[in-house]
C-alpha cells in the first residue's frame, strides 16, 4: 500500500499537481478547478486557451488550440465539471460569441488545405456556427485570394440574427479600414466589401481589438497601426459605434478627459465588460508602454468617460489579459501581468464601481500547493461571486462554488461533437491523382461512422467477371468520400451520389487502366446522399481486322 501511494505521489509531482487537503481553499475564493486527464484521473493542461465565455453560471465554454495530449476544440462546463465538448473548431487565440443558450459562434483556425498547410497562416481565419449540439455551418475562404478572410480577433452577438466578427485592417484594395463580417440570420457579409468599392464605409488604418453589444447598440474597440499614424503625436486607441443605417456607419466616439498615464502609443485596445446595466472598457499597457497605467472608461448614456482608478495594484506598464463584470453586481474582475513580471503566476484583482482596485490574488494560492500555472489570461464572470480565469499554460481557476441554479442537463451541451461541415476553403477535387490530405483536425474514419442514421449503400454493377476488387471507402474531413480499388481490366469509371432520386454530386467519367486507383467526391452536408452508385464499365478490346 505504501509503495502504491508513493508511486501516485511521484506521478502527481511529475505532472505539477499536489493533492490539496480538504477544506484548505474556501469555495468562494479563487482556486484551481482543472479537468482531469482521461486514463490517469489527475488534472492536466488543456493547451493554449483563447477565450472563456459563459451564457449562465452553469453553461460555459472555452476554446483551445490543444496540446500533445488534448485536442484542439472546445470544452464545456455544466455546473459540476468541465468536459470535452467538441474536437473540431478549436484555435489559437480563438473567440466565442453566444447568440442563445444552444446557439454560439467561434473564431477558429482554418483547416489546412493543399494550398496552405502552415498552421500559423491559418489562425483565426474561419468561423464555426454551433446550433443545438452540432456545427451547423463552417465559414472560410481559400487563402491568397481577393476575398480571403483576414485574421479575426473579436466576436459579439445580439441574438441569433445579429452577430459581428472583426479583426485586422484591410489591405487597401478596394477598400480601407478594418475587416468585418456580419451575420444577419441567413448570410454572412463582409463590411466593407472585399471585392466591391465602398468608400463610404472606409475608416483608414484601423484594426478591431474588441466588440460588444449594449443597450441595443454595437461598440468596437479600435487600434491604429503604427505605420498608419500621422507624423507627430501618435494616436491612442479609441472606440466606435457601428450603425449600418447611418450615413457614417463607423462613428468615432469622443472620450473627454481621457488620460493614458503615459504615451498614447503604449496603450493597447480596450476590452469590454458588461453586467447588463453598465458597460465598461478597460485598456492596459502594450510592450512599449513602460509608463502607461490601465485606463477605465464607462458608458454614460451617449458617450464614454474616464473613471479614475485608485490603489497601487496597477503600476506603470501593467498589461491587461482579461476583464469581466459580475452579472447583477457593480464590480468587475481583471486578470493582469505587471511589467517585467517573470514569476509564471497569474494575478487577478477586483475593481469597484467607484474605481477602487483591491483584492489582488496571486494564483495558484500558496495553500493549494500547486506548481506555477502560467500568467493570467481570459476570464468570464456569469454571476455574483462566479468567475473563471484561464492561464497561458492552459489551467483554469474558479471564483465560487457550484452555481446556485444547479447542474445544466441540456442534451445539446452533453454530446461530443466531432464533425465540421465543409466550407469554401475545402480542397476542390479534379478527378484522380490528388495527394491524400490528412492534415485536418479530424482523423480519417470509416464512411459515416459518426452518423449511422445516414447509411449509404454502395450499388455495385455485377458482371460475370468482376471488373474491380478490393473496394474500400472512407471519409476525409467529414465530407470528402474516397474510394480505393483495383481494376482487373481497363474500364470507364464514375461515382454518382444521389439524394433519393436526385443526383447531388458526381465525378467525371474517367478512363482508367488495369491496376490500383483512387477517386474522391466532395459531399454537401445540406444535400446529404442516401445512395451511392459506383459504376465500372469494362472497355472491350477491339478485334483485329482479318484480311
Amino acid at each position: 500500500m505504501r509503495r502504491t501511494a508513493g508511486v501516485l505521489a511521484l506521478l502527481l509531482a511529475l505532472l505539477g499537481v499536489v493533492a490539496t487537503p480538504a477544506g484548505a481553499v474556501e469555495p468562494w475564493e479563487w482556486h484551481s478547478e482543472q479537468p482531469v486527464a482521461e486514463g490517469i484521473g489527475v488534472p492536466a493542461s488543456l493547451g493554449e486557451i483563447g477565450d472563456v465565455e459563459c451564457w449562465s453560471a452553469n453553461r460555459c465554454l472555452l476554446i483551445t488550440a490543444g496540446n500533445e495530449g488534448r485536442p484542439a476544440g472546445l470544452y464545456a462546463y455544466d455546473g459540476t465539471r468541465w468536459y470535452l465538448y467538441s474536437t473540431v473548431c478549436g484555435g489559437h487565440e480563438g473567440r466565442i460569441a453566444w447568440a442563445g443558450p444552444d446557439d454560439f459562434w467561434t473564431i477558429s483556425d482554418q483547416r489546412p488545405s493543399e494550398e496552405s498547410s502552415i498552421r500559423g497562416d491559418l489562425e483565426g481565419l474561419s468561423l464555426c456556427h454551433f446550433v443545438n449540439g452540432e456545427v451547423k455551418a463552417s465559414f472560410a475562404e481559400p487563402t491568397g485570394q481577393a476575398d480571403s478572410f483576414l485574421k479575426m480577433d473579436a466576436a459579439a452577438c445580439a441574438g441569433p440574427d445579429d452577430c459581428w466578427f472583426a479583426g485586422e485592417r484591410l489591405p487597401g484594395e478596394p477598400n480601407v479600414g478594418a475587416f468585418h463580417l456580419h451575420w444577419d440570420g441567413s448570410s454572412l457579409t463582409a463590411i466593407p466589401s472585399l471585392t466591391d468599392p465602398e468608400p463610404w464605409l472606409s475608416d483608414p488604418g484601423r484594426s478591431v481589438f474588441g466588440l460588444a453589444f449594449f443597450g441595443g447598440q454595437l461598440f468596437e474597440s479600435v487600434v491604429v497601426q503604427a505605420e498608419d499614424q500621422a507624423e507627430g503625436e501618435p494616436e491612442p486607441s479609441f472606440l466606435h459605434r457601428i450603425n449600418l443605417g447611418a450615413g457614417a456607419p463607423f462613428e468615432r466616439l469622443e472620450t473627454p478627459g481621457l488620460v493614458t498615464g503615459g504615451t498614447p502609443e503604449g496603450l493597447e485596445g480596450f476590452r469590454f465588460a458588461s453586467n447588463g446595466a453598465s458597460l465598461w472598457a478597460l485598456s492596459g499597457a502594450t510592450e512599449r508602454g513602460a509608463t502607461t497605467t490601465p485606463t477605465l472608461l464607462t458608458f454614460q448614456g451617449f458617450s464614454f468617460s474616464q473613471l479614475p482608478l485608485s490603489g497601487s495594484t496597477f503600476g506603470p506598464g501593467t498589461a491587461i489579459r482579461g476583464f469581466a463584470m459580475e452579472q447583477e453586481s457593480e464590480g468587475a474582475w481583471v486578470s493582469f501581468v505587471p511589467r517585467n513580471d517573470r514569476s509564471e503566476s497569474a494575478r487577478v484583482a477586483r475593481i469597484e464601481s467607484n474605481g477602487a482596485v483591491h483584492g489582488e490574488v496571486t494564483l495558484p494560492r500558496p495553500e493549494e500547493e500547486l506548481s506555477k500555472k502560467g500568467e493570467a489570461g481570459p476570464m468570464s464572470c456569469p454571476a455574483v461571486a462566479q468567475c473563471w480565469m484561464a492561464t497561458t499554460k492552459g489551467w483554469l481557476f474558479h471564483l465560487g462554488g457550484p452555481p446556485s441554479e444547479g447542474p445544466n442537463t441540456d442534451p445539446a451541451m452533453h454530446q461530443l461533437i466531432t464533425f465540421r461541415p465543409c466550407d469554401n476553403a475545402c480542397p476542390s477535387l479534379a478527378g484522380v491523382g490528388l495527394p491524400e490530405d490528412n492534415s485536418g483536425a479530424e482523423p480519417e474514419r470509416e464512411l459515416f461512422a459518426e452518423a449511422p442514421e445516414y447509411p449509404i449503400p454502395v450499388e455495385r454493377i455485377r458482371r460475370p467477371q468482376p471488373p474491380y476488387k478490393h473496394l474500400k471507402q472512407k471519409v476525409i474531413k467529414g465530407t470528402i468520400l474516397q474510394l480505393t480499388f483495383d481494376l482487373t481490366t481497363r474500364a470507364h469509371v464514375q461515382l454518382i451520389a444521389k439524394e433519393r432520386k436526385t443526383v447531388v454530386a458526381k465525378t467525371a467519367q474517367m478512363t482508367m487502366d488495369k491496376g490500383h486507383h483512387r477517386i474522391r467526391l466532395t459531399l454537401d452536408p445540406k444535400h446529404w446522399p442516401t445512395h451511392l452508385s459506383f459504376q465500372v464499365h469494362p472497355i472491350k478490346k477491339k478485334k483485329k481486322a482479318t484480311k
